[in-house]
This record gives C-alpha cells, structure tokens and sequence, in this order.
C-alpha cells in the first residue's frame, strides 16, 4: 500500500502561497527519497500544509509530472514515479552532453558570483567531513549545480540542464551511502577544479570539469546497480 504525504516531517520550510516553492520543495523531497517511490501526493493534505488553495499544489504537480517525478492515474492520484535502473544511463549520457554544450552559451558575468559560491562551499565541504550527513552532502551538491548552470546564458539550455540534473539526482542518492567517502573526495575536487577554471575566466573548461564528475558518477551508480 502507498504511503501518503501527510506523515512527512522534513526539515524543509514550507513556502506559503508560491506555486515554484511548494514544486521545488515537493521536487526536493522526491530526490532526497522523503517522498519515496509510489507514496501518494494527496493534494488537500499539502495544500493544508503550505496554506494555499489546491490550485497552485496541483499546478506544482503539474510540473513534477512534466519532469518525469509524479504521474497522475485515474481513480488513484497523483503518486511519485519509480527510478527505472534501465534509464539512468540515458539520462547521465545526456548530462554528459549538456555539460559540454555549456561553453557554447558562457553568461560571463555570471562567473564572479559562481566563483564566490563555489569558495564557501569549499569551506563547508571541509566543516562536513568526518560526518555521514547524506542531505547535507546532497545540499551541497544542490548549491553547486545552481551556481553552474547560471553559467548558461541560453534559457533553454539552462531549463534542460536543470531538469535532467534533478532526475540523475534522485538515482544517485539512492546508490551514494555505499560510496559516500569517495563522492566526498570526489566534490573537493571538483570544487578545487571549477575553482581553477573560473579564476581563468574559462566557463568551456568548467562545463567540461562537470563532464568528467558526472562520468565518474555514472560508473558508481552502474557499480553499485551491478552489485544488487
């Protein structure tokens, strides 16, 4: 039996009346498996949570069955989709290509702020070793695909770029606690690289340093797939 949206206790702030808050909060629950495969979004329950109407909860939901999140059925509702293992490879051969594409449409004044950021998530990655916080890691990570794809200045690029981030996102939380001290390793040098890239003024090499750590993802996420 599904379980419903009504027992979540996330540590997440629900907006009050935005139509893109409560998708990305219900889009953050989904990828960080609160809301697991199957679970049921009942809208009257979230629109109770968010105090808003059911209009912009459904309008929200919407917009996750657009990103492959939810699916809407007949006489049951609207529950979150299963991760299908025989997907993911398109969608991080996909990522591997968007990522290069980014020194296409470089919004280079974007790339001080983008740098700012990357340097406090340095100092933060450094405050989280020693500990297993797998959505602290997961924030961190968050933070610095916002800070990378405001990079794209081309809008479209930009959209698909996030979309498929957040649906290679769900597959790999559900693998990363086996391999969490490697993606841990893994960030910093991503973060030392990028670091090194934007100093240069060289948003062409930045896309294709994500290139490569989303390649090193894929290989763990197919590992850890082959091993169940």
């Amino acid at each position: 039996m599904s379980e419903s949206a009504t027992s979540e206790n996330s540590r997440t702030r629900a907006p009050r009346g935005q139509v893109t808050d409560i998708y990305r909060t219900l889009r953050d629950r989904i990828c960080l498996l609160r809301y697991p495969p199957g679970m049921l979004l009942g809208e009257h329950e979230l629109a109770e949570e968010f105090t808003v109407s059911r209009t912009p909860v459904r309008q929200a939901l919407q917009r996750l069955e657009y990103d492959g999140l939810t699916e809407t059925r007949n006489g049951v509702g609207t529950m979150v989709t299963g991760v299908d293992p025989n997907a993911f490879r398109d969608i991080y051969a996909f990522r591997l290509r968007l990522s290069e594409m980014m020194g296409e449409f470089p919004a280079e004044d974007e790339a001080p702020h983008a740098l700012s950021t990357i340097l406090l998530l340095q100092d933060r990655l450094v405050a989280l070793r020693g500990q297993r916080d797998m959505e602290a890691f997961w924030q961190l990570n968050h933070e610095l695909h916002h800070a990378t794809n405001r990079l794209i200045a081309n809008l479209a690029l930009r959209e698909t770029h996030e979309r498929y981030y957040f649906q290679a996102s769900r597959i790999w939380y559900s693998v990363i606690e086996a391999f969490f001290e490697e993606q841990l390793a893994d960030l910093a040098s991503e973060l030392n690289e990028i670091v090194g890239a934007l100093r240069a003024g060289d948003i062409r090499a930045v896309g294709y340093i994500q290139r490569n750590h989303i390649a090193f993802g894929l290989h763990r996420v197919a590992s850890a797939h082959a091993a169940v």
